[in-house]
């Protein structure tokens, strides 16, 4: 807002002696994180009301030549932005007096074409460069497309770039995306009145070389103290103000000496000689350092989830300035690791390559994280750890987050060395722990036990990713600011409740763990559960984590026992011939009966839910991949007024494709359709309309609420007990000495016919089920048109 307000006032300052066109030069800058802050600064400054747009003319500093995508160009860029801002507002910018490269020429022709118009421009308005520019400062020194190592090559590319003629060069670089580039000369940038260069992460040691010679010492955290502000201004002028050049003789220089010419120097470093710069900076916490501390950095959770989610919000912007990410794995355990180069190269780097290939953002992110072999055997390792994270923190307080992507049976180890070898002397401390929570009650109860013992419940942030997917954070908002569906989410309307999870791979790959607990311990008594609570709570005294936990655990508490009776397992075809399996059959010396598929019917024993069943479907190699949650309405009475018709249904989608839709009943459309005809339709609530670029994973949701201390989407300890209450005494029948053999069902089906049964006689009062009715083996083309 401070840039955009400095921009502003330029330009009004500007029209207050003239009518004339006042050139804004924008450039678009390397990485995608300082891409992102350039949008907002530009989006700001369209959204400047007091601005009049029919007397600006914005010129494109540099464009990334014969990139294939779209959101790489710096004249998406802007357009996206500044003009995005505009055009909502009802401004109209006429697109001639937006000046960019015509990319679709070849590279010379392209920088020659440009140059040609750019000249016109200025001649056209009577001046020899833009009233003011802005240009991101690169690690390696670079500024817009102006890379030190592309004309470090060649003196006669220096004197392009400075010589007496305003041009546009063909430049190159490797560092950064997109390696072809064209690029305005310095001479256009220096000819300008003023430039609002801007710094980023990684940036501060270019910043340095260019600030020392002339000035104190900087430092990242120079200038005046504003929290509130996300620009620090430091030796950054007000408007008004403005920061002098470095050498007086030069500052009012037109000319340039043979001298000139052979003198390479860094981009801004050569401007700053030259003319006046304003450099913005974004504000950095003065008071508070963080570090994020990843045990288990090497393994298969850490690479896959956890760190490609903290390279998110690393590009996001969201994470604290003054951050360090350091990795911890035990070197005799993973002996490829020994340095932070062999945990981004043997680990993380094909990873974080899928988020994004750009070599900066990847640059940016390696320089931020650490590796510091931790082995819970040896406690100096951990003492170690403790010095390296004292000395990140720089004498600011010392908060720390500690991720636990480890085995369960390390948990109680790592938080005892936390506390006794690695605990801050100030600043907060937050544990992240990953499910499972246990494998029963019992155990739930000892883990829970033991992390207490260390650690207060506000300091334990236990992850069920389910709780962070974008269409399970809906549900409250669906519920409770919709205030109709108060009584439609009750006994009198509701006949049953679904909560339907299928995959369509085997357990291939992770049988060796599965087998050890199965889908109910592996799906329903968590992720589904949780998912239940939402549905089925009463609305919390507010939105404070503890108020809606205490409504989700209430739930749980009114919650029966699930009885055998009430339930079918199976187990899919082929399971007994993976080799994990038949290695553990030959140690037990019988065959595994860990069911791959499940079906429960619960009750809940409240005045809204009373004798409601809610059934509960978990399946490994199914038909097909989703998760969907459906109330089913009651059917009005086969006698009523449009006879008997199928029963409406509430139906929210978690994956695939989210969505939120009602199926409801509609006449029959068409000439001889009869009053009393009606069909089946949907009403689609798609909330994707409204949705802008990617949405964040669960896990970096879930990361960024652990920065922001918000434990809403987080499992508490009473709620991970009670949900083993209800399934602990159905596990234990099941992994008795004479549990029932599961039902097999063919892969790629429903499951077993079993399952339909017991759905049948539950909730269906006789009628038919689906297979019984030629629908088992039908194919349905629309997700949201398949019965769970």
């Amino acid at each position: 807002e401070r840039v955009s307000y400095y921009i502003e006032q330029k330009i009004l300052k500007f029209h207050e002696t003239t009518k004339k066109n006042f050139i804004l030069g924008l450039s678009g800058t390397n990485g995608k994180a300082r891409r992102e802050r350039a949008k907002e600064v530009f989006a700001s400054v369209g959204k400047r009301e007091s601005i009049d747009w029919n007397f600006v003319r914005i010129l494109l500093l540099d464009e990334r030549f014969g990139t294939t995508d779209v959101e790489d160009s710096n004249k998406n860029l802007v357009e996206n932005s500044l003009l995005k801002a505009l055009e909502e507002r009802g401004v109209k910018f006429p697109k001639a007096h937006f000046l960019t490269p015509n990319t679709n020429l070849s590279w010379e022709d392209c920088a020659a074409d440009y140059t040609r118009r750019m000249q016109e421009l200025f001649e056209e308005e009577g001046v020899d460069g833009p009233m003011l520019f802005t240009a991101g400062l690169g690690s390696d020194g670079s500024l817009a497309s102006i890379f030190p190592a592309w004309y470090n090559k060649s003196d006669d590319r220096w004197k392009d770039l400075i010589g007496g003629e305003v041009k546009v060069l063909c430049t190159e670089t490797k560092d950064f995306e997109v390696s072809k580039r064209v690029t305005v000369n310095l001479r256009c940038l220096r000819n300008a009145e003023q430039g609002i260069i801007f710094l980023g992460a990684g940036t501060e040691d270019a910043w340095q070389q260019v600030y020392s010679t002339s000035h104190a010492p900087w430092s990242p955290n120079h200038g005046e103290e504003s929290p509130s502000d996300d620009v620090s201004f430091g030796s950054i002028p007000r408007p008004g103000e403005e920061m002098q050049a470095k050498k007086m003789a030069w500052r009012f220089s037109k000319t340039t000496t043979e001298e000139d010419l052979t003198m390479l120097q860094l981009p801004l470093e050569y401007l700053m000689e030259h003319k006046y710069v304003m450099v913005a900076q974004v504000q950095r916490d003065v008071k508070n350092h963080l570090n994020l501390v990843v045990f288990g950095a090497g393994g298969d959770l850490a690479k896959k989830k956890t760190f490609p989610s903290i390279f998110q919000l690393h590009l996001s912007r969201v994470l604290p300035s003054n951050l360090e990410i350091v990795g911890c794995d035990d070197p005799t355990y993973h002996t490829d690791l020994k340095s932070q180069e062999d945990l981004m190269t043997h680990r993380l780097m094909p990873y974080l390559q899928k988020e994004c290939s750009k070599p900066s953002d990847l640059r940016d992110f390696s320089d931020n994280l650490q590796f510091v072999p931790v082995n819970f055997a040896d406690v100096e390792t951990v003492r170690t750890l403790h010095k390296q994270l004292q000395a990140n923190a720089k004498g600011l307080t010392d908060n720390r987050i500690f991720y636990l992507a480890l085995p369960p049976f390390l948990f109680a180890s790592a938080v005892k060395l936390i506390r006794e070898e690695c605990w801050p002397a100030d600043g907060y401390v937050r544990v992240i722990v990953e499910k499972p929570f246990g494998r029963d009650l019992q155990s739930a109860q000892k883990l829970g036990a033991e992390l207490s013992a260390y650690l207060k419940e506000p300091q334990i942030f236990r992850i069920d990713h389910y709780l962070a997917k974008n269409m399970v954070l809906n549900i409250l908002t669906l519920r409770f600011a919709n205030r109709e569906f108060g009584r439609l989410f009750h006994a009198d309307n509701v006949a049953n409740i679904r909560i339907t999870f299928k995959e369509d791979i085997n357990v291939a790959g992770r049988a060796g763990y599965f087998d050890g607990y199965g889908i109910i311990r592996d799906v329903m008594q968590n992720h589904l559960l949780q998912l239940l609570t939402l549905m089925l709570m009463e609305a919390p005294a507010s939105l404070r984590p503890e108020d809606v936990r205490d409504e989700k655990v209430k739930v749980l508490k009114q919650m029966r026992t699930v009885k055998m009776s009430d339930c079918v397992v199976g187990q899919y075809e082929g399971y007994q011939d993976d080799e994990a399996i038949q290695e553990i059959n030959k140690k037990k010396g019988y065959k595994s009966k860990c069911p791959t598929f499940a079906v429960c019917v619960l009750y809940l024993d409240n005045e809204r839910w009373s004798n409601v069943p809610i059934i509960m479907k978990a399946g490994k190699s199914l038909e097909r991949r989703s998760t969907i949650a459906r109330l089913q309405f009651k059917k009005a009475p086969s006698h009523s007024l449009f006879g008997d018709q199928p029963q409406n249904e509430l139906v929210v989608r978690i994956q695939p494709d989210e969505a939120i839709y009602y199926r409801m009943l509609a006449k029959t459309p068409g000439l001889t359709a009869k009053t009393h005809e009606v069909q089946r339709t949907m009403l689609d609530l798609d909330l994707r309309k409204n949705e802008v670029g990617r949405l964040p994973d669960a896990y970096e949701k879930l990361i960024h609420d652990v920065v922001a201390g918000e434990s809403h989407n987080f499992v508490r300890s009473d709620e991970v007990e009670e949900g083993w209450r209800i399934f602990d005494p159905l596990l234990k029948r099941l992994e008795s000495p004479d549990a029932p053999e599961p039902e097999t069902y063919v892969q790629g089906t429903r499951g077993p016919l079993k399952a339909d049964e017991l759905i049948n006689n539950k909730v269906t009062g006789g009628i038919p089920p689906l297979e019984s009715r030629g629908m088992r083996n039908m194919t349905f083309p629309d997700v949201a048109e398949q019965p769970s």
